[in-house]
């Protein structure tokens, strides 16, 4: 079941990206201590590419709505989103658009995760061109961000010669934004 501001964020979605109809949810916990539960949805997406899934947490512990275009299992990228939620859940504190955050460090557990996770506007991707960088949600200011994998290489880009230079370097390499 779902609490009235998760209902709300997944309707707020639906009026803004091009989801297919049957949208899958899905709830689980993370290792650790923590014994709360994370909610996450899944579907297909409406692209020429009919593999293609969007992975989207729904808030339990968090104001920020982390999305991610997925050609993989999306149980695997649901957890990634689960621990970017939980990262602000332990820490109290807001990401920013262009926040790099590593995962493996964080969560050495999850072999599948990528390296690290750079948080984007969710309108970078056409397919969520509607979804503005925070909205006010059931009296809730909702932040969203477009989650893209990182590799070990590419974090230490971005630490080394900043945001501008990863970016130049996804142009010039034809970065995807898919897990």
């Amino acid at each position: 079941m779902l609490n009235r501001y998760q209902a709300s964020v997944l309707s707020f979605l639906f009026e803004r990206i091009p989801l297919q109809d049957e949208v899958d949810s899905m709830e689980f916990s993370l290792a650790g201590t923590f014994s709360g539960k994370f909610q996450a949805a899944h579907c297909a997406i409406d692209l020429l590419d009919r593999t293609a899934r969007i992975v989207f947490n729904l808030p339990n512990y968090s104001h920020s709505v982390f999305l991610a275009l997925t050609r993989q299992d999306p149980i695997e990228t649901a957890r990634v989103l689960a621990n970017l939620e939980d990262y602000q859940r332990e820490r109290s504190l807001q990401f920013r658009l262009g926040e790099a955050v590593v995962l493996q460090d964080q969560w050495p557990g999850h072999s599948n995760a990528p390296h690290a996770a750079l948080l984007l506007r969710a309108s970078t991707s056409s397919d969520c061109k509607n979804v503005p960088d925070s909205h006010d949600i059931s009296g809730t200011d909702t932040s969203f961000f477009l989650v893209v994998p990182l590799t070990a290489e590419e974090i230490k880009l971005r630490n080394l010669r900043g945001y501008d230079a990863l970016i130049t370097d996804f142009i010039v390499g034809d970065k995807g934004i898919f897990f």
